[in-house]
């Protein structure tokens, strides 16, 4: 995800439209923003996950990995599209490494069950409750 931001912000910079640089414009600086919000808590969530797994209660460590498993997809998936988007028609071409990277992180998330299966598992086991 980090390199899918990194590579976009640069494309951002370098890419010109209408004789400034595309970075230029507001509404692309969000979704950049937006890009990097979503990575900030995919890695937030990624430390919580670290940390759970060696909580001793089977319970609280599987509501913890759903809860990863769900945000780390979620993550994924914003940071890919807007990648993707933001790169035009050049991001979906199979020689690109942002088209690339939204497919490593679509797999990523389908693997041991997507983000809206996870969450549906930590619907059913009653979300997580804070420790104290």
């Amino acid at each position: 995800m980090t390199a899918m931001h990194e590579m976009t912000v640069e494309f951002l910079r370098t890419r010109k439209q209408f004789g400034v640089p595309i970075g230029n414009f507001q509404v692309l600086q969000h979704k950049a923003v937006d890009m990097l919000v979503a990575i900030e808590q995919a890695r937030s969530i990624m430390f919580y996950g670290t940390m759970m797994s060696a909580d001793p209660d089977a319970d609280a460590r599987g509501k913890a990995m759903s809860a990863v498993k769900a945000q780390i997809g979620n993550s994924g998936r914003i940071v890919g599209q807007i990648g993707t988007q933001l790169h035009g028609g050049i991001g979906m071409t199979m020689e690109y490494k942002v088209g690339h990277y939204f497919k490593r992180v679509t797999m990523i998330d389908t693997m041991f069950g997507d983000a809206d299966y996870h969450l549906a598992a930590l619907a059913r086991m009653g979300g997580i409750v804070g420790r104290a």
